[in-house]
């Protein structure tokens, strides 16, 4: 008999992540931002599970979070919820930072991890924009994109502050023609559960807009090949530092500059939690 949930809907863990000790105050818009996500999570929330908020009982409820941060796993317990087992802070800071995925080797052309400024200002002074992305970031936050040449004040500013959080991976800037992703699951002997690709439509801030199952002719053979290899190796080098329960990897198809062609990113991230078309992609399956 499948028991129901209460979630946690940390959609800003990243915040949390990021800074553990002194987190961050959501702005007002930021605060509006992620009440209008719990809203539309309605795959992942399924009837009868309720979202825990300030003074909800979820005595009888299997407690489960977007990401089981320390703060969201204390919300579950004050809420009487039966706390699930999850991988340790120090586990999911290491599995959702932006250096986890670029050691695995990066995939876009030009993109590396830098850990200084005169690092990034070497890459910059190549030519072209460039997307700097801090450690952790989420709903396009921890992003920005810069010019060629030597880096402005504003932006300057910008790098060294990053590296408080850690390393910065920095790639060339690129037209993106179709977001993708594939999602699964680990447990905690590492049996993994892959889903179907989803196809991802983002802002131009690289936000989450909406999910639905690729089509058939959406991914070429060698794409969806490419893609399901990506979150299979994410998945055995996740496994490999502890962590376990769901991920998902985007990818996405991009114009080269210079022959116009298009061409296929199949690891532009991971995300060691929920995302919001995990319950397309895995088709209503639950742990």
């Amino acid at each position: 008999m499948e028991r129901y949930v209460a979630w946690v809907l940390n959609f800003d863990a990243e915040e949390e992540l990021a800074s553990p000790v002194a987190r961050k105050t959501a702005s007002a818009a930021m605060t509006a931002r992620l009440a209008s996500l719990a809203d539309r999570a309605v795959g992942l929330v399924a009837p009868g599970d309720l979202v825990v908020r300030d003074g909800v009982d979820a005595r009888g409820f299997v407690g489960r979070a977007w990401c089981p941060t320390p703060s969201a796993l204390d919300r579950l317990a004050r809420a009487g919820a039966e706390a699930p087992i999850a991988p340790s802070l120090e586990i999911l800071r290491r599995a959702n930072d932006r250096a986890f995925s670029a050691e695995l080797g990066q995939t876009l052309p030009g993109a590396a991890l830098a850990t200084s400024r005169v690092e990034v200002e070497r890459m910059v002074a190549r030519g072209g924009d460039w997307l700097m992305k801090r450690a952790f970031g989420f709903a396009g936050r921890g992003r920005r994109k810069v010019h060629a040449g030597t880096l402005v004040e504003a932006d300057a500013r910008w790098v060294d502050a990053s590296f408080r959080e850690g390393a910065l991976q920095v790639e060339p800037w690129v037209e993106c023609l179709t977001d993708f992703a594939l999602h699964g699951h680990l447990d905690e002997r590492g049996a993994l559960r892959l889903g179907a690709p989803t196809a991802q439509r983002c802002d131009a801030y690289g936000a989450w807009q909406l999910s639905e199952l690729a089509r058939s002719d959406d991914l070429s053979p060698d794409e969806a090949s490419a893609l399901t290899r990506e979150a299979t190796a994410a998945a055995r080098a996740l496994h490999a530092i502890g962590y376990h329960g769901p991920f998902g990897v985007d990818a996405y198809r991009w114009r080269d500059p210079e022959t116009s062609s298009a061409l296929f990113n199949p690891r532009g991230e991971i995300n060691a939690r929920y995302s919001m078309g995990w319950s397309v992609g895995m088709r209503g399956w639950r742990p």
